[in-house]
């Protein structure tokens, strides 16, 4: 057999493995993922100049001093709470990769750990180099969160969970569920840190952008290291 006819067998092997284009599509993920995180730096340095501050703060003052009802200032806290990165957030990066290691979903597993530790690390150093300060404590409904305010965690944790699962559902029908309903309990979670004016109008944009950016590059990763296609089953 010639090395021409070697070389198109093996092509072949790999397409009927399932795995053609692996090597473009991985690098797509990865530039994808990198313009994402560079767009939700580029979003924090605005929030920092003058006219786009001004307009946050009068969104924030404007629900604080008109907008607020009790049964709505309780519900937002609630739905906030179901999102706190400090314990909700660093509970689901373990126990749903331990709960996908015991449906035998390796691959799957993986993945979610580090979009979720790629998400918080790029929130980290959003955090670190904006530097934005929270919005006024007179606006606040309860006590707000420690640290800077872009971009927001809460949201971040809400953001990558629902990605995540989307991204890790095998059959179509939940894929659409999950892309439906995440989108309205992501909606619901950033309005909520707005509504208590724990965070400003941007800061929820920038999380989801961290978390759709860990995803694309934890994916293209796993796609250039061969990792998927030795870590997923048959």
């Amino acid at each position: 057999m010639s090395s021409a006819q070697v070389s198109r067998s093996e092509a072949s092997n790999g397409a009927a493995a399932g795995h053609p284009g692996a090597g473009p599509r991985g690098v797509l993920m990865v530039l994808t993922g990198t313009v994402l995180g560079v767009l939700m730096l580029v979003l924090g340095l605005t929030v920092r100049t003058s006219p786009v501050a001004a307009l946050d703060l009068r969104i924030d003052r404007h629900i604080a001093l008109q907008d607020r009802v009790g049964w709505l200032t309780t519900l937002a806290t609630a739905v906030s709470q179901t999102a706190t990165p400090e314990t909700v957030g660093i509970g689901l990066m373990t126990g749903l990769p331990l709960l996908l290691l015991l449906l035998r979903r390796r691959l799957d597993a993986l993945r979610v750990f580090c979009a979720f530790g790629g998400a918080f690390a790029l929130a980290e150093i959003g955090k670190r180099l904006i530097g934005e300060q929270r919005p006024p404590a007179s606006l606040w409904a309860m006590p707000a969160g420690g640290g800077a305010s872009y971009p927001s965690g809460h949201v971040t944790t809400a953001a990558v969970l629902v990605i995540a699962i989307v991204a890790v559902s095998n059959a179509a029908v939940w894929r659409y569920t999950a892309v439906v309903l995440g989108a309205g309990y992501v909606l619901a979670v950033a309005a909520s840190r707005i509504y208590l004016a724990d965070h400003y109008p941007p800061d929820v944009i920038g999380s989801v952008l961290c978390a759709l950016a860990a995803v694309c590059v934890v994916d293209g990763l796993l796609a250039l290291t061969g990792l998927k296609r030795r870590l997923q089953p048959g």
